[in-house]
């Protein structure tokens, strides 16, 4: 089995890269072998600046790659509860929130914002400024371009991506209606007035 130290609260393995001094962390993370936690934002013309924020229980699991944030936002920030699979890139500025998963080798690019109980697919790539909604799955392999809209609840696949079906599945294993859905969505759209 790995040896993981507990530091601050947390299972972080030996080989882990940290940069503690940028980072403000929760409790009970688990980060494996080799993930990079705080290297540079991978913007060639922005200065880094703020932190990187990660909540409590998220798994981060090896060769996973999470980026300083830039003057865009000034931080790049991972919620509660989440799963992210081996050699994934959470580049600078992005905000994942609660519940998500990333597969193995998802990137993200830069501000990047997933809604909460999402669920992106093994080698997934996500352009720079989206919004993934909320209960949404993004499947195997496909590339969300800069135009496409990741609406709440629904399933997406291709290159680029295209709308299949609602995510029935998730919608029903979440329990959530009709109502609380429209709300997803209505958060959606204000996200989309920020961006």
């Amino acid at each position: 089995m790995l040896k993981f130290k507990k530091i601050k609260g947390n299972f972080v393995h030996p080989t882990a890269v940290i940069n503690w001094k940028s980072l403000i962390i929760g409790k009970g993370n688990t980060i494996g072998p080799y993930v990079v936690i705080g290297n540079q934002a991978q913007w060639k013309n922005k200065k880094n600046s703020g932190k990187i924020i990660i909540g409590n229980r998220n798994v981060f699991n090896e060769y996973t790659n999470i980026h300083l944030p830039t003057t865009l936002k000034k931080k790049t920030y991972i919620g509660n509860d989440n799963y992210v699979m081996n050699s994934s890139t959470i580049d600078h500025d992005c905000h994942i929130e609660d519940n998500i998963i990333l597969s193995s080798n998802v990137i993200l690019g830069g501000n990047v914002y997933v809604m909460k109980y999402a669920n992106l697919g093994i080698k997934s790539i996500v352009h720079q400024n989206q919004i993934i909604g909320s209960y949404s799955m993004i499947g195997m392999g496909s590339i969300v371009t800069k135009t496409k809209k990741i609406l709440p609840g629904y399933i997406y696949f291709g290159k680029p991506i295209k709308k299949i079906k609602k995510n029935t599945l998730s919608l029903k294993k979440n329990k959530i209606n009709y109502k609380k859905l429209m709300l997803e969505n209505k958060r959606f759209k204000e996200l989309l007035k920020k961006k």
